[in-house]
């Protein structure tokens, strides 16, 4: 590794681009005093991270930019390359060639960059950390800086051995750790605060939380317990209105009973009213026969002419009766054929019947063939079974045999598994490592990135707090100004208002009339007008002294005030009462009125009160205001008695008389205090407003300075978070490695044991094989037989579904045969129905023909007889036998009566019973009414109590719910929950939060505990790391010194020793020295040349016991003489692979030079770079 080139621009007074190529052996830079040549050592040491100005000669950072001449511009930004040749791969990077940029900005900026890759400060040194390279190493030596080496304290000597012994990287990390370890306690003993915190509060939070479970836990049963009761009484309620609705039902069926039986009772008494009332109408007919035949029997006794009446009466029954007889035979005649009718349908039924017979023989004969068929069949296929079950035997000793291998083989699978899980479980568990670890490292570098962001976020915060204070600042001034220029406005306003309230400017009279306050008196002129700004002056002017007169109401007021004046001799005044003064308006000429330099008439512009018109018209009635002296003088030669002013306070009089210069006196400010009064009073305005203003700002900067303090406070617990994160990562990665070690042991175990169980899983199958192929051929019979039995049992189905076609015919017969011989009863039965109503018929046919054989004997005897006596006879006969009906009649009317009377009694009793009936089922409407409501009631409780419908509370019903248990339960409830008082039911959810906090905090304190150990353990090993390395290399830097002053001397005696040998990481370094012939003595009390030998010596032995690639030394050997010299450049060619870079003044250095670089200052401010390679020409970079 070595330096390959620089590359400046706009670094120091390197202005332009300027590229030094740096080659093996020495390079020398030489040129005159302050022509820039050590900027080259100052720009190696600032691209390496320099970030002292004072180690670069300078007072500030931004010095280092270029800054320009009387002829050049400053440059912005300065920029320094160092390309360094990395083939040995010293520097821990994959490239072969590493350039290191470093840029500077004006604004402050900083940029660095690796192989033109952004990179961090810290990047840069630890790339090159324990080279001995860096810029506290001993591999760039400033200039005047090679005796610091021995004059410092002895603990200060303390860097270049640690750079040479290659701990500082260790004492970084040490440091970082140590940072690390005082950050992990700091938020360890924050953590145990919290947890304490947390401690005190999770009991009481338990204790809350297990209340409020128990309580919720509670009120899930009761929840339960209650809708389940609710449950109970609405199955209840609709078991009991279905019962009502049975109980309806039948009420409704033996109300509709009792309603066909009184209907029917209603229609029989109906048929025994019309009975009685025919009685009744045959009674009466019988009486009124009875009557005719008394009366025939009167009439024949009498007149002797019975017979001939008796006749036409017999005539007349007898076509009644004949009239009948054709009825009766018509009705005779359709019964008959209807009794035809039934007999044909009986006979049909009879022949339908013996049919029916036949066919029911024909299928059970069927049916008893094929049931014989399906026995066979069914034999047959036992026959198959029996042979098949054989058969299966000795497949079972196959396969009995064949089992025990699978069972091998399966053992062998599942340990197969297991150890394929547990492989994969290892592969998957050492991929989690890789992966965790992975992602570990790459969470570390974000876990930094983010603290470094975190950290940068910290610093913009601190610097727009600083920022917003400052703002804070600057508007507290400027409040506090503002605030100081408001006082003082009110203060003058308070000033001219007490003067204008105390009448300061008026005359004594004035002053003590107004103060008197005597009735009558308005005030003064000058106080009782509004005169518009600009015009005050012309005002005043134009009013002179009658601005202090005084208004008055009337002429006694007037008198009264006069009077005052008087007798208190304090002066004169005009009075202008206001019921006195009279002015009459003045005209104003066209051309006046027209004219550009006429404003208006004073009394038209000044404002004042309407019934003040004729004071002010009396004092400005004549007075007009122009703009200039020249339109005063010109308008006043066409004027009417006009008085012109301007407002500079120039009058022109109608006269021509022009009044004009400085006019001041007592009065002459008395209207631009009024206007005064009115600008204060809005520059106060304008004031209080912008205060306010300030105000709310300076309210909103303090609350956003709050806010930010906040912010700051906020990232500064992140980062501390994420550094603990970062130890705690980087404790798991090394647990990680770890575990991923002994995971790869564990899967090779397992590859050889996978290896064994597939040798025994191969000969198994081998077996297994053998043994199924037996089975197979035995199955393949098993396979024919059963193909066969199948066939037959096919067939059994085929048959038996024949057979239960047949069962079925059967029964459809049977079923056939008992319906026609149901139809042939019924057929019977009709045929001796009409039988009876043709003999009912006969008897009545034969009833009419008996009473016209007596009708027409009557009327033969009547024919024959000859005398009144028969005749009496036969009406007596006739009479009697007509009492005898009417005695029959009434007989029956009588039984009639009695009849209607029992069936009256059996109507009202029916009636009741109705009645009885249907209030019972209003009662019973009245129940199911109101265990609906009571339904309706107990689902709007589900929904009012638990917002859940019926149906969804179906959902929690019981099958084993016990109803008395349930209240008892729910009682117990309720009291145990009155008894838990008030509940905080939040406590449950606030419980698990802390205690999850609680846990993460403590799992948390575990972590920072364990990484606390790590990081003491890590320092521990660190300092003896440390102690080892650095101890080895003081060894060899002792004896290698010890021989480079004896060389470089030409004898004498050098020792360094550790001032304290117990405690080398912190002990000082002595060194002591006696150059040739000389006492040993206190390095301090050597000459400057002695001392920069003996600090070269030092330089040198470092070098020789760990050589670094390069070095630059800055005039180190100023202080020597030319011997010293040479012995020094003599020794340089020692160290043959490192490459030397010297500034230098001294030709003997020169001459050993294997190229020289000279820098020049040919513009003044302005360094530029000559080369010169032994054997080559000059040539101009």
């Amino acid at each position: 590794m070595y330096f390959k080139r620089l590359e400046m621009h706009g670094f120091k007074s390197f202005a332009d681009p300027v590229v030094i190529e740096f080659h093996e052996g020495i390079t020398c830079v030489v040129g005159p005093n302050g022509s820039g040549k050590s900027n080259i050592s100052d720009a190696i040491r600032w691209v390496l991270g320099e970030q002292s100005p004072k180690a670069l000669r300078g007072g500030k950072m931004e010095e280092v930019i270029f800054a320009g001449t009387a002829s050049r511009k400053s440059r912005g930004m300065a920029e320094v390359v160092l390309v360094i040749d990395n083939s040995s791969g010293i520097l821990n990077v994959d490239y072969n060639e590493v350039a290191i940029t470093r840029r500077m900005y004006r604004s402050g900026e900083s940029e660095y960059l690796i192989n033109n890759n952004p990179c961090r400060l810290r990047d840069i040194r630890e790339l090159i950390m324990d080279t001995g390279i860096g810029v506290d190493g001993y591999s760039l030596i400033g200039q005047g800086k090679i005796a610091d080496i021995v004059s410092t304290k002895p603990e200060s000597r303390r860097e270049i051995f640690e750079e040479a012994a290659g701990v500082v990287m260790y004492k970084n990390r040490r440091s970082d750790a140590e940072k690390k370890l005082e950050s992990t306690s700091a938020n360890l003993e924050r953590v145990d605060d919290i947890v304490s915190e947390i401690e005190s509060r999770i009991g009481q939070l338990k204790d809350d939380s297990e209340k409020a479970k128990e309580f919720v836990n509670l009120r899930d049963k009761y929840k339960d317990l209650e809708i389940n009761l609710i449950l109970r009484n609405i199955a209840n309620l609709e078991k009991n209105s279905d019962i009502y609705k049975t109980d309806i039902a039948g009420f409704e069926a033996e109300i509709s009973k009792v309603k066909e039986e009184s209907e029917e009772l209603i229609n029989r008494y109906e048929e025994l009213t019309s009975r009685r009332e025919l009685l009744d109408k045959l009674s009466d007919e019988t009486r009124d026969k009875i009557m005719d035949a008394v009366q025939r029997i009167n009439s024949a006794i009498s007149e002797g002419k019975l017979s001939e009446q008796r006749l036409v009466g017999i005539e007349n029954e007898s076509n009644i009766i004949n009239s009948d007889i054709v009825s009766i035979n018509e009705r005779k005649l359709a019964e008959e054929e209807m009794l035809t009718n039934v007999c044909d349908d009986f006979d049909y039924l009879s022949k339908e019947l013996e049919s029916a017979s036949l066919k029911l023989n024909e299928k059970i004969t069927r049916y008893n063939e094929l049931a014989s068929q399906q026995a066979e069949k069914l034999a047959e296929a036992d026959d198959g079974k029996r042979k098949v079950f054989e058969l299966h035997n000795r497949v079972s000793a196959s396969e009995s045999e064949s089992k025990g291998y699978e069972n091998l083989k399966k053992t062998l699978l599942r340990r197969r598994e297991e150890l394929e899980a547990l492989r994969d479980e290892n592969s998957e568990a050492d991929r989690q490592i890789s992966d965790s670890l992975s992602g570990n490292l790459q969470e570390i570098e974000e876990s930094e990135d983010k603290a470094e962001k975190l950290r940068a976020k910290l610093s913009e915060l601190e610097t727009s707090i600083a920022k917003t204070s400052q703002n804070i600042k600057d508007k507290e001034e400027q409040l506090a100004r503002e605030r100081l220029e408001a006082g003082r406005i009110q203060t003058r306003l308070h000033t001219i208002e007490e003067m204008e309230s105390n009448y300061e400017g008026y005359n004594l009279g004035v002053r003590s009339l107004m103060k008197k306050n005597l009735s009558g008196i308005r005030g003064v002129t000058a106080e009782l007008m509004e005169v518009p700004k600009g015009y005050e002056l012309a005002v005043e002017t134009a009013m002179g002294a009658s601005l202090q007169n005084v208004i008055c109401e009337s002429d006694d007021d007037a008198k009264c005030a006069v009077k005052f004046l008087k007798e208190n001799r304090v002066g004169r005044i005009t009075f202008l009462p206001i019921t006195s003064i009279r002015a009459g308006k003045q005209s104003i000429n066209d051309k006046i009125k027209d004219d550009k330099g006429f404003v208006g008439m004073a009394v038209d512009i000044v404002k004042f009160d309407k019934e003040l018109a004729n004071i002010y018209s009396y004092l400005l009635g004549r007075v007009a205001i122009v703009k200039d002296m020249d339109s005063a003088i010109r308008l006043s030669k066409i004027s009417q008695g006009l008085r012109f002013v301007t407002p500079e306070g120039e009058i022109v009089n109608a006269s021509g008389a022009i009044t004009g210069g400085a006019y001041k006196n007592k009065s002459a400010n008395l209207l631009e205090r009024k206007a005064e009064i009115g600008d204060l009073e809005k520059g106060l305005k304008a004031y209080n407003l912008s205060i306010d203003k300030m105000v709310e700002e300076l309210s909103k900067l303090k609350a956003r300075q709050t806010d930010e303090r906040e912010m700051f406070n906020d990232l500064s617990s992140d980062f501390r978070e994420a550094d603990l994160n970062l130890n705690r990562l980087k404790s798991l990665v090394e647990s990680e490695k770890i575990r991923a070690e002994e995971q790869s042991k564990s899967l090779k175990r397992v590859e050889s044991e996978l290896a064994e169980i597939d040798k025994q899983t191969k000969e198994a199958d081998e077996l297994i094989l053998k043994l199924n192929n037996q089975a197979e051929k035995l199955q393949n019979e098993i396979k024919k037989i059963q193909s066969n039995t199948e066939t037959v049992l096919r067939e059994i189905d085929s048959i038996k579904a024949e057979t239960d076609k047949a069962s079925e015919g059967v029964t459809k017969h049977r079923i056939s045969l008992n319906e026609i011989e149901t139809r042939l009863e019924n057929s019977e039965a009709e045929k001796s129905k009409i039988k009876r109503r043709l003999e009912a018929m006969e008897s009545q046919l034969n009833d009419k023909l008996e009473a016209l054989d007596k009708l027409k004997l009557e009327k033969d005897l009547l024919l024959n007889s000859r005398d009144n006596k028969e005749v009496l006879e036969i009406f007596e006969r006739e009479k009697l036998e007509l009492e005898s009906n009417l005695a029959e009649v009434s007989e029956d009317r009588q039984t009639v009566i009695t009849q209607l009377q029992e069936f009256d009694e059996k109507q009202k009793l029916a009636l009741d019973k109705l009645n009885g009936l249907r209030d019972n089922k209003y009662q019973l409407d009245l129940k199911i009414s109101k265990s609906e409501a009571q339904l309706e009631s107990l689902k709007e409780k589900l929904w009012d109590e638990f917002e859940i419908s019926y149906a969804q509370a179906m959902d929690f019903q019981k099958e084993d719910f016990v109803y008395s248990q349930a209240i008892k339960e729910e009682r117990r409830i309720k009291s145990r929950m009155r008894e838990l008082g008030d509940v905080n039911i939040g406590a449950i959810a606030e419980y698990e939060q802390v205690s999850e906090r609680y846990e993460f905090l403590t799992s948390q304190r575990n972590d920072i505990n364990a990484a606390k150990e790590e990081l003491i353990k890590i320092i521990s090993d660190m300092d003896k790391t440390i102690r080892r390395r650095f101890k080895d290399n003081f060894d060899k830097v002792v004896v290698n010194f010890e021989e480079i002053f004896k060389s470089l001397f030409g004898g004498g005696y050098a020792e360094l020793r550790l001032e304290d040998e117990n405690n080398p990481l912190t002990s000082g370094i002595e060194i002591i020295a006696q150059p040739p012939g000389k006492k040993l003595q206190n390095i301090n009390l050597m000459s400057g040349g002695e001392k920069t030998m003996t600090a070269i010596a030092l330089m040198f032995a470092v070098l020789k016991t760990k050589p670094t690639p390069f070095c630059i030394l800055d005039e180190v050997e100023a202080a020597l003489d030319d011997s010293n010299i040479d012995r020094f450049a003599e020794y340089l060619k020692n160290f043959k692979e490192i490459q030397f870079t010297l500034v230098t003044h001294q030709k003997a250095t020169m001459e050993h030079a294997d190229v020289l670089y000279g820098v020049t200052m040919p513009e003044h401010g302005i360094s530029k770079l000559l080369s010169l390679r032994l054997g080559d020409d000059f040539d101009i970079e």
